[in-house]
């Protein structure tokens, strides 16, 4: 017999509500309603924006140790959990869900603008050698270790609460080592789906506000054809019509297919690039870069610049990153507990963690190789390119540079469609999944539903489009990211208690996994009684009766 859904009403209808109060809200006030919001931006961010830098060096910390740590042996699922999807399956949907749609929009742009737009309060000369190498290594901060972490993060305490303590597929399922059950299927708990889905709708308008723009220009630059409102409509039904479907297709059919399509994309233009691009001067690029980066990385990670001459500049970028990274922090995480079934928390760290980053640093010294060497040696000045046609042209334009340049564009367009088309509808099948009473990581969520939030997402990002920007969906989505900041640290920090507390035995192994991983679904607390190892024992054996 078919399982009657049961909705959450408040998750489902108070996050869209809210949003759709602020696309009236811009809409009808305008700029006066954006100036506001960034007004209140920045005084978060120079007050508490130091706060948002620590916490991201508590999320890189607690995803490395598990590495390391015993914790790392344990198989979500149980011993006997059996993986549904492949090393590569896995991988590729990890990476196109969890980044595609950046790399391909800041590719080109970060390591230029940087280069000759550096921190004031840093007195590098633009264009400088100094100047060169820290962008590059502020680049692989914002794209792959700090970002990555916080996904994995709050992927690493929902995977072990969902699959191994059996609990709902909700973000505040990881506050159940905090707070306790009857807390965290409360109020509380759904106050806390309610902020992270509103977060994510928001992150993810944002992202299709910057697609609409950037497929728009691309087609002007290979087609000819002018971005116009109509042009902005036509592609944002387009994009909906792709993302919705694949989305309604479920994680081992169209999710998982478009996430293979896409990463095979992202592969074969980066070997023509590297082919036909300036391969020393790229991987010398890397090498430097690379050791900056590690050099460097907790003092770039703690940079707030409190001198006059900063014009809040981490503030603006470093900082503005991590709480954009954080507005899709807990779904993206949720999102990976699926992925991560059969599989050891090690293996979780290491394959949506570890190989994104690594592919991180390839995309950006690639494309940002490509785009500095003709800037210095091939006699092209993408930097003015940059400030007359704006950053949606920039990537494009950085192909006038290689062979079959129109073709090259043509590919370029693709890859950003499908990328943003994997990253929606990986997003949307959780955010629907969310507001499912009970929902498992094994359920698909109704058609119903999924459609529900893609033509909320579709329209946000296309009415902020069509007013004239963006930045007003930025903006609060941005608001949204501060107190999953403080989310993420109880989540963080009570998991790591909860689990410091667990009976292990001698070789260090957490030998209750087995029991809690077998246990019948009667509704017991999914823990062992007691914490002595007699006791134990005990305990597990009444339950294999």
């Amino acid at each position: 017999m078919k399982k009657k859904t049961q909705l959450r009403p408040a998750v489902l209808l108070v996050p869209s509500a809210i949003f759709i109060v602020v696309i009236i809200l811009s809409l009808a006030i305008g700029q006066p309603f954006t100036d506001t919001l960034t007004k209140g931006f920045e005084v978060l961010q120079y007050n508490l924006g130091w706060v948002v830098s620590l916490t991201m060096l508590l999320f890189v910390a607690f995803v490395a140790v598990v590495i390391f740590h015993p914790i790392g042996k344990i198989k979500l699922g149980g011993p006997n959990a059996k993986p549904k999807m492949s090393y590569w399956q896995w991988f590729v949907v990890s990476l196109c869900a969890g980044i595609g749609t950046g790399v391909v929009f800041w590719g080109a742009v970060e390591p230029l603008v940087f280069t000759f737009e550096p921190a004031p309060s840093l007195h590098l000369e633009p264009g400088s050698n100094e100047a060169v190498i820290w962008a590059m290594r502020t680049t692989f901060m914002h794209w792959t270790l700090t970002p990555y972490a916080i996904y994995v993060a709050f992927g690493l305490v929902l995977a072990y609460v969902i699959h191994n303590m059996r609990k709902p597929y909700n973000v505040s399922s990881g506050l159940i080592p905090v707070v306790g059950e009857k807390l965290a299927k409360g109020k509380l708990g759904t106050f806390v789906d309610m902020l992270t889905c509103f977060a994510l709708i928001g992150g993810v308008a944002g992202s299709l506000g910057y697609g609409i723009l950037q497929l728009s220009t691309g087609m002007d630059l290979v087609f000819g054809i002018e971005p116009t409102k109509f042009v902005y409509f036509i592609v944002a039904v387009a994009i909906f019509a792709a993302y919705t479907s694949t989305a309604i297709s479920g994680l081992n059919r169209g999710i998982m297919w478009l996430g293979d399509k896409n990463a095979w994309f992202y592969v074969i233009l980066l070997l023509f690039l590297l082919i036909c691009g300036p391969a020393s001067y790229i991987f010398n690029l890397l090498t430097q870069s690379l050791g900056s980066f590690f050099n460097n990385f907790v003092e770039s990670m703690t940079f707030t610049a409190p001198f006059p001459d900063s014009e809040l500049w981490p503030q603006w970028w470093d900082q503005y990153w991590w709480v954009d990274w954080l507005s899709y922090g807990p779904l993206m995480g949720l999102f990976f507990v699926r992925l991560g079934y059969g599989r050891t928390l090690r293996e979780f760290v290491v394959v949506n963690w570890l190989m994104p980053c690594l592919f991180g640093f390839i995309w950006f010294a690639i494309f940002g190789g490509t785009v500095l060497y003709q800037q210095f040696y091939g006699g092209v000045d993408y930097y003015s390119i940059y400030l007359e046609k704006g950053m949606e042209a920039m990537t494009l334009e950085a192909f006038n540079s290689v062979p079959f340049a129109p073709f090259v564009k043509a590919f370029m367009l693709l890859i950003i469609a499908v990328s943003f088309i994997t990253l929606a509808n990986s997003m949307i099948s959780t955010i629907a999944s969310m507001s499912i009473k009970n929902s498992s990581e094994n359920e698909e969520a109704p058609f119903g539903l999924k459609l529900f939030w893609g033509i909320i997402i579709a329209a946000a990002a296309l009415v902020f489009t069509l007013a004239g920007g963006i930045d007003g969906v930025k903006m609060v989505k941005t608001f949204a990211g501060f107190p999953i900041v403080f989310l993420g640290i109880v989540m963080i920090v009570g998991f790591i208690i909860y689990m410091a507390k667990r009976p292990r035995d001698a070789a260090g192994n957490f030998e209750y996994e087995e029991a809690i991983a077998n246990a019948p679904d009667n509704g017991e607390p999914c823990a062992p009684p007691s914490p002595t190892m007699e006791k134990l024992k005990a305990w597990i054996h009444s339950k294999k009766k």
